[in-house]
Parts: structure tokens; C-alpha cells; sequence
């Protein structure tokens, strides 16, 4: 029998007819009746216990795991997070905050630069702070200072300026930004940290197996989803695709991708290398470079889309760039022993024009054809193979 979502009439309704059934009489259908009455004091009681019902049915599936803090009894509780918790794979990855490496100019030799020196940014507005003290030498000089506000409202780029919050004549007010030492994070949505718990169910840890390598992976910040291969005996290989609030076309930092060489060697617990099997090679060189995790490769391809005919041709052009571009981003390698079905690797034409059809049609328009293009050749199928995503770059309406 299906769960049927009750109002307050209809179970008033059922109440009145029970009592009817029972006592084998029709009862008046005046409002002031006293049976009437009880049946809507009634029907207002069990409407509390079917909506409570309900919520407690869906806390029972990770895929409707209220997210919102409750108070039960006096203990707070998250059911998604429970969830979590109890799989194995914690609490939402908290923020980070952006690291700088900054180039300063020494006007007093030998003095020391102290902890908590303040910069300030002229585009973020955001307050940077050093956590150690520095003696200054002769020359240029480099440094490494931290955003004080967590995620990426933090983070700038090569080439900028930061400037101390207060002159103190042993360095330049200005000193330029030479790398980014650790990209600032976000924490973690209710969307990914979901879907972070449902693959940790899907994808149970096998004591090396590729499934472990995109569970270790995924427990770095700024991860969006790794693409794990076995090459030579021993050999695997991680392709790291980034979060894209972070990093420009999900393609990874140097500094995100040691990160995850390092999540997949070490525990964090013990911090000892007791992760991945002592056989398997992810630092070939063996100085923690980690060259065997490698960011993932992006595939751009055109879209020509001819005789579009429909009312709103402003709209409908933007709900088509919104469903292409979802379906782009969903597209994924599809690896053996570690992908979920239905396979997300192959970017072809029927499928594009399906896409199309199901705005234009939903819109009550047409439209004649539509090709794919990639490198500037019409295609017609195209799977993605070893760490490659793709990407939609230009819609032309002919």
C-alpha cells in the first residue's frame, strides 16, 4: 500500500465515516454536531502524527536525510550528518582559508617581521596575517601569510597586491602575491556532503582497492571528484578534478594535488603512511611529488543549433546554455570496479538534441537540427577516455 500524503479534510472525512460505519447511521450534517466537532479536534491530532511519520520515513534514506539541525530530547542532531557519521566519512569539510606567499622589499636588514603582521587587500578587503616570525635578510624577500576569513571570499591571484594594515618602516607598504601556497574553501554544501555520503555507501573501502583512493580523495577540501587507474603492476594513477568555485575549469592546483597524494598515503589519525598498500606506487620518485596524481584534462566542444523558432527566444536560449552546460559538467570517464551506471561518458548528438528538444518543446517551439563540433570537426559520438571531462564553449543559432 502507497504512503499517502493526508490533509486535515481528509482526515476529518475518514474520521466521520468510521463513526458512521460504526454506529450504522448518517450524522447530521450540521456543523455544531458533536460528533462533527470531535471529528475536526481529532483530524488536527492526526495530522501531527502523519507528518511526523513522514519525516521520520524519509530520515531512513540518505537521499532525504533532513539536513536542518533538530533538538530531540535535548540532544541536536543533523540526520544527514548522522548518516555520515556513521558510514565512516565524519562531518561536512569545514572552510579553509587562503595561504600567500608574498615577495616583500627589506628596508631594515636583520630586524624581525612578527607574527600577526596585518595585510590588507584592496579587492577583497579581507585582513591577511602571518603565523611566524621573520628575519629579514638582504634583497626581496618571501613570506607566507593567511586569510583570517575562511573560504573562497579569501582568495586572489598571482601577480596582486597586498599592502600592511599599518606602516612599520621595515618593509614596503606593498608586497606582491608570487604563489598561491593553499587556495581558500568554501565548507562544504548540503548537495556535495549527500552525495559524498551516498558514494561512501556505494563504494565501500576494500583495503586498496580503487574505491579507497576516491574515498581518501574526497576527504580534501577543494576536491569535486578523482578518476583512479591502475597502469603497471603497482601503478595507479589519479586524475583530480577541482571544485569549479575554486579552480578555473576544475582544473587543479599543484598544491590540491599533493594534497591528495598525501590523503591517500597518511592517515590522519595516526599519521602514519598506512593507507594505500605498501606495493602500490603513487610517488615514484619517492620525494612526495606525488607525479602519479595528475589533473584531469578538459574536451571543449561547440554546439550549432539551426531555425530555432519559438516565442521567447531570449529565455529559451538561456534554459538551453543552463540544461547543456548541467549536462557537460555530468559527464565523467567511466572506470570499471569504481563507476556507478549508467555510464556518463559518452557526449554525442542524439543525446544533445534530446536536451534540446525537451526545452524547445516544453516552450512550444521547434527547431531544425543540431551538430556537435570538437576541435572544429562535426561528430557525432565522442567517449571520454582516461581523465577527461568535457565542457560546452559556444552555441551558434543558425
Amino acid at each position: 500500500m502507497a504512503l499517502e500524503n493526508r490533509t486535515v479534510s481528509e482526515i476529518n472525512t475518514l474520521i466521520i465515516n468510521q463513526i458512521e460505519a460504526q454506529i450504522n447511521q448518517t450524522i447530521p450534517i450540521l456543523p455544531v454536531s458533536v460528533t462533527r466537532i470531535l471529528a475536526k479536534i481529532l483530524s488536527g491530532i492526526f495530522i501531527i502524527l502523519y507528518k511526523d511519520s513522514q519525516y521520520i520515513f524519509l530520515q531512513l534514506f540518505v537521499s532525504t536525510a533532513s539536513f536542518k539541525e533538530v533538538t530531540l530530547y535535548g540532544k541536536k542532531i543533523t540526520p544527514l550528518i548522522e548518516w555520515g557519521v556513521l558510514i565512516g566519512i565524519g562531518r561536512p569539510l569545514a572552510a579553509t582559508q587562503s595561504q600567500l606567499e608574498l615577495e616583500i622589499i627589506v628596508n631594515s636588514i636583520g630586524e624581525t617581521l612578527p607574527t600577526g603582521t596585518q595585510f590588507i587587500s584592496s579587492i577583497t578587503g579581507l585582513i591577511y596575517i602571518t603565523q611566524e616570525d621573520y628575519v629579514l635578510t638582504a634583497g626581496p624577500d618571501t613570506i607566507e601569510v593567511i586569510c583570517t576569513t575562511p573560504g573562497i571570499a579569501g582568495n586572489l591571484e598571482v601577480g596582486q597586491i597586498l599592502s600592511l594594515a599599518n606602516t612599520i618602516g621595515i618593509i614596503e607598504n606593498d608586497s606582491d602575491i608570487t604563489d598561491i601556497v593553499v587556495a581558500g574553501v568554501d565548507g562544504e554544501t548540503e548537495a556535495a556532503y549527500r552525495q559524498r555520503v551516498v558514494e561512501r555507501f556505494q563504494l565501500k573501502p576494500q583495503g586498496g582497492a580503487l574505491s579507497d583512493y576516491r574515498i581518501w580523495s574526497n576527504e580534501v577540501a577543494g576536491v569535486l571528484q578523482v578518476y583512479v587507474y591502475t597502469d603497471d603492476p603497482g601503478n595507479v594513477l589519479i586524475y583530480v578534478a577541482g571544485d569549479p568555485d575554486v579552480y578555473a575549469d576544475r582544473i587543479p592546483s599543484a598544491g590540491l594535488l599533493l594534497s591528495v597524494g598525501v590523503a591517500c598515503t597518511y592517515d590522519p589519525l595516526t599519521t602514519l603512511a598506512t593507507r594505500k598498500p605498501l606495493t602500490t606506487i603513487l610517488d615514484p620518485a619517492g620525494d612526495e611529488s606525488y607525479a602519479n596524481v595528475l589533473p584531469v584534462s578538459i574536451k571543449t566542444f561547440d554546439i550549432t543549433i539551426a531555425s530555432l523558432v519559438v516565442d521567447d527566444i531570449v529565455t529559451v536560449k538561456a534554459q538551453i546554455r543552463s540544461a547543456l552546460d548541467s549536462f557537460f559538467l555530468s559527464r565523467e570517464p567511466y572506470i570499471l570496479g569504481l563507476s556507478v551506471l549508467p555510464q556518463k561518458n559518452e557526449v554525442s548528438t542524439s543525446l544533445i538534441v534530446a536536451i534540446i528538444s525537451d526545452v524547445v518543446s516544453a516552450n512550444n517551439g521547434s527547431f531544425l537540427s543540431a551538430a556537435l563540433y570538437f576541435e572544429g570537426n562535426v561528430v557525432t559520438s565522442y567517449i571520454l577516455s582516461e581523465g577527461e571531462l568535457c565542457d560546452l564553449d559556444t552555441i551558434t543559432y543558425i
